[in-house]
């Protein structure tokens, strides 16, 4: 089994020392591909993989993070995968609301697709790979 839990934001100059100072043990990275953003993986101390939500604490950070960001979007994405099959759902903010979701068939096309990028007919997100540099 594979689980992920992560937060995408649009790479404003400030926004991954902002991620750092709220969640002090993420590392935020910049990703190019296939889509601009600071990226961050959440570890297991801030959501249980066997409960399929997104925590309300990290929900409420991210909303204050984006009503201090205005111009910026984030995605909070959780991914499960069993054998081969992947469940995906997310949520984007901007302003401090929550201006999209998506769960089920194609939900992370539908969340990539929110940032104006394609994943191909694979739905390949690079940074579900198992091996990504998460640093």
């Amino acid at each position: 089994m594979f689980t992920f839990f992560g937060v995408f934001a649009d790479p404003v100059s400030h926004l991954a020392r902002r991620i750092s100072e709220t969640w002090p043990d993420l590392k935020p990275i910049r990703i190019e591909r296939p889509i601009s953003a600071v990226a961050a993986r959440f570890g297991q101390v801030h959501y249980e993989p066997e409960r399929e939500d997104i925590p309300e604490g990290v929900l409420k950070l991210t909303e204050t993070l984006s009503a201090g960001n205005p111009s910026a979007r984030f995605l909070l994405l959780r991914t499960e995968c069993f054998g081969g099959t992947c469940a995906n759902w997310g949520l984007v903010f901007q302003d401090g609301k929550v201006i999209f979701q998506a769960e089920g068939k194609e939900a992370l096309r539908r969340l990539i697709g929110y940032w104006g990028a394609e994943l191909g007919p694979e739905e390949f997100f690079e940074p579900l790979r198992r091996d990504f540099a998460w640093g």
